[in-house]
């Protein structure tokens, strides 16, 4: 497959699941408050819960493999620069992997295994939550990593200037809400959501750019 085509197939995926993601996050929002109830919601309601969370596991590695896409189409990402950045983006797979991972398998492991206390430290919804910082310092792991790769492409022509442009946006919103998170500011930590809603073009864009290259090359 060329370059070409992984743009195509990576942009196709990543704008299918971003745009999946949310609707199933909508639909799978516990109907009650409080930390226990919303567990035993989670569990009487475990399918729905779990197809967001799996939604949610593919968009890291989509996102990469668009990303790396895009740095081979446009011929850079290279050198200890590249390195670097890449390597910042690795952890962000961990973590994030880790974080989805855990909604999928421990919450409803230990609430089967009557161990409420237990599934609340790695419940999303729960504000003890040690996932969801770790999911959160996962985006600012790839907040760094997209800026080291993809900030030296804003000054270039033709479609990865405003992919790149996008991605910036995305990546100090991460930032600023991890920042957020860590000065318990509810409002700093809410731009998560909107760091997320940004990059639901980049897909889109990508896949158009494939196509355009993939067309005049032919």
């Amino acid at each position: 497959m060329n370059a070409n085509k992984h743009l195509i197939v990576s942009g196709v995926l990543f704008a299918i699941v971003l745009f999946l993601w949310p609707i199933f996050m909508a639909i799978a929002q516990p109907a009650v408050t409080g930390t226990e109830q919303q567990l035993y919601w989670v569990m009487r309601n475990l399918a729905m819960y779990r197809c967001q969370f799996i939604l949610a596991f593919l968009i890291a590695p989509l996102v990469l493999y668009m990303m790396s896409a895009q740095l081979d189409r446009a011929g850079t990402g290279g050198g200890t620069a590249g390195l670097t950045g890449r390597l910042f983006l690795a952890g962000y797979l961990v973590l994030n992997s880790i974080s989805y991972a855990s909604q999928i398998v421990l919450v409803p492991g230990f609430m089967r295994a009557g161990m409420v206390q237990q599934a609340g430290l790695f419940y999303f919804g729960s504000e003890e939550s040690v996932v969801y910082f770790l999911n959160q310092m996962g985006y600012a792991f790839w907040a760094v990593g997209a800026i080291i790769l993809f900030v030296p492409l804003v000054r270039h022509s033709g479609m990865i200037r405003y992919i790149s442009g996008l991605y910036l946006i995305s990546a100090l919103l991460s930032i600023a809400a991890f920042a957020g998170l860590m000065a318990d500011s509810k409002v700093l930590n809410s731009l998560t959501l909107y760091s997320g809603l940004i990059l639901a073009p980049v897909g889109i864009l990508t896949a158009i750019w494939g196509i355009r290259e993939q067309l005049h090359k032919e």
